[in-house]
């Protein structure tokens, strides 16, 4: 993969979905989305991705499963776990890079992004 990095992002409510991927595309990622945990995982198997930021409640597969599941198969994949309550711990444990507390402002997502190593391309 040359170029833009990419990032998935994971995310069932739309406007905050829509908005996480506006925030990543205006800073220079190459950005796709999925409302679930299930999807996430059909999506990055489809495609190679630099990090994913992903919710914790979600239909079919929440954000912790997730990020245990992407974790075993890609083991370098960056991921950053996001909710409205604190479960920070809970992805830390599940394998996530990072952890951030709904609500995030642009500036929070794009510092976390960098902290990673992750550079707009």
């Amino acid at each position: 993969m040359e170029g833009k990095q990419h990032i998935l992002v994971v995310e069932d409510t739309l406007p905050i979905r829509e908005y996480l991927c506006a925030v990543l595309h205006a800073a220079g990622f190459e950005v796709r989305s999925c409302e679930d945990g299930t999807a996430a995982l059909r999506v990055a198997a489809e495609m190679d991705f630099h990090a994913v930021i992903t919710d914790y409640r979600m239909p079919n597969m929440n954000g912790v499963d997730a990020a245990k599941r992407l974790r075993e198969q890609f083991p370098r994949l960056i991921i950053i776990g996001i909710s409205s309550e604190d479960k920070g711990r809970d992805f830390l444990a599940a394998g996530a890079n990072a952890f951030l507390l709904k609500p995030c402002r642009s500036a929070d997502i794009i510092n976390m992004i960098k902290t990673t190593g992750l550079k707009p391309g």
